[in-house]
C-alpha cells in the first residue's frame, strides 16, 4: 500500500514543478491598449443597424434634427472599420471611417460616398483626427488632427467622441467644438 502513495507523491510533485516551470517561461504579454479594445468591441458589432436620432442640437434647421437616424456598421476589416450613418431612413449623410493606422487609432469623415457631384460642389471630406488617451474600452475621444486645421480651421478645436454601450446596445456620436456641444446622436440596436 506504501508504493502506491509513493507514486502518487511523485507524480503530484513532479506535476507541481512542471507547472511552476511553465508560468516562469512564458513571458508576460501585455494587455490589449483601450484602442484596441475598442476597435475590437465595435468590429464585434460588424453588420449590426441603429436606429435612434439626434439629441443635440435643437435647431429645428440642422439636416440631422427631427429625423430618424440610421447608422449601419459595415465593411469590417482588421485595419478599417466603415459606419454609414443614413437619415430618414435612406439619405446617405456621411460615413465614419475608423482606421488602425501605423500613428493609432484614427477617425475620419467621408461625406462622398457613391453620390455624384457637380465639379466644385463637392462635401468636405477627409477630417478627423487620432484618439487620444482618454478613452477606454468602449469609448474613444478624437481630436482635430492637422489635416482637418488646415481643411477646416473652424473645426480645429473639435473633438468627436464615439461610445458603445455593449449591455444597454446603444451608440453614441458627440461632437464637440471649442469645448462646447456641437452634435449628439444615440442610436439603438434595431
Amino acid at each position: 500500500m506504501k508504493f502506491p502513495t509513493i507514486i502518487l507523491a511523485l507524480i503530484f510533485v513532479i506535476a507541481s514543478c512542471a507547472g511552476n516551470g511553465d508560468t516562469e517561461l512564458t513571458p508576460d504579454l501585455p494587455a490589449e491598449s483601450a484602442h484596441e479594445q475598442f476597435f475590437s468591441n465595435l468590429f464585434s458589432l460588424c453588420g449590426e443597424v441603429f436606429v435612434g436620432e439626434s439629441t443635440y442640437p435643437d435647431d429645428p434647421e440642422h439636416d440631422l434634427v427631427d429625423t430618424e437616424l440610421r447608422v449601419n456598421i459595415e465593411t469590417c476589416t482588421p485595419e478599417r472599420i466603415a459606419v454609414n450613418l443614413f437619415r430618414d431612413g435612406d439619405t446617405w449623410h456621411a460615413t465614419w471611417i475608423i482606421e488602425n493606422r501605423e500613428d493609432g487609432l484614427h477617425l475620419y469623415h467621408d461625406h462622398i460616398g457613391d453620390k455624384e457631384y457637380e465639379e466644385g460642389e463637392e462635401p468636405l471630406t477627409g477630417y478627423g483626427g487620432y484618439a487620444d488617451d482618454q478613452g477606454d474600452a468602449t469609448t474613444q475621444f478624437f481630436p482635430a488632427d492637422d489635416h482637418t486645421a488646415e481643411i477646416l480651421p473652424e473645426a480645429s478645436t473639435n473633438v468627436w467622441m464615439m461610445s458603445m454601450n455593449l449591455e444597454e446596445e446603444s451608440f453614441i456620436y458627440y461632437l464637440e467644438r471649442h469645448n462646447e456641444p456641437r452634435f449628439r446622436a444615440e442610436v439603438f440596436r434595431n
